[in-house]
């Protein structure tokens, strides 16, 4: 049972905004409008006629916000502080998104294009990752897996390509291909496994197998690919 002890003396009601750095508000301010649907908030524009004071742009009108100042922005300097921002929607609209991707040409902290191919499935979330103009890191997400894989019966999600092993090569792990559940896909070397064997690399946040990650143990995963190792 609940005692006092249990409970906060304090307790914030959620994040208000997130404050990020680039070289134009205005022209910042249309590119988060045209991919991620986000708009200036009128009740705070006036604080953007300071030259150091931010747009303020939301996608709930005004209840959760990203602040944009002028400065220099991430770039391809190492994220310090806060790693990147993510933007929950619906199963519904995440499919709507992905059927953007080709239009909007957007990159991530790679330089790939981000495609279909770049989708991660965390088991209890569908996420994307890219950058916006500037460097910071962006995630969307859904937690609709259910709904996201309905709208996918007739034209899938993700195409979960077969990977031809040798005989001299058994798979570590079988996959039960007819489950419900997609089975994860290691990024470096296209082995399937359950997502309860898969790991998420802390830095790329992409699907990695046991073999393909170079951290010691009881750390952080990181794939072989973000450490500079070899994936053999």
């Amino acid at each position: 049972m609940n005692n006092d002890h249990d409970q906060p003396a304090f307790r914030v009601d959620q994040i208000d905004h997130v404050e990020l750095f680039v070289p134009d508000r205005r022209q910042a301010a249309d590119w988060y409008r045209r991919v991620l649907g986000l708009t200036v908030c009128a009740n705070h524009e006036h604080w953007a006629d300071d030259p150091k004071g931010p747009l303020m742009i939301s996608s709930d009108g005004g209840s959760t916000k990203l602040a944009l100042f002028e400065g220099r922005p991430q770039e391809d300097r190492d994220t310090a502080g806060f790693h990147l921002v993510a933007f929950r929607v619906s199963g519904h609209d995440f499919k709507i998104f992905l059927d953007r991707l080709d239009s909007l040409t957007l990159t991530d902290h790679h330089d790939r294009t981000v495609c279909r191919d770049l989708l991660q499935d965390h088991g209890q979330a569908f996420s994307v990752y890219f950058n916006d103009p500037y460097g910071h890191r962006l995630e969307l997400t859904t937690y609709d897996i259910k709904e996201l894989r309905s709208l996918s019966d007739s034209e899938p999600i993700v195409e979960v390509v077969a990977v031809e092993v040798e005989a001299s090569q058994p798979l570590a792990v079988e996959v039960d291909t007819q489950a419900d559940n997609v089975p994860w896909m290691c990024h470096r070397c296209d082995a399937q496994m359950p997502a309860d064997v898969g790991k998420v690399c802390s830095d790329c946040y992409r699907s990695t197998c046991p073999d393909c990650v170079s951290s010691a143990p009881g750390a952080e995963p990181i794939c072989k690919s973000c450490s500079g190792g070899n994936a053999n």
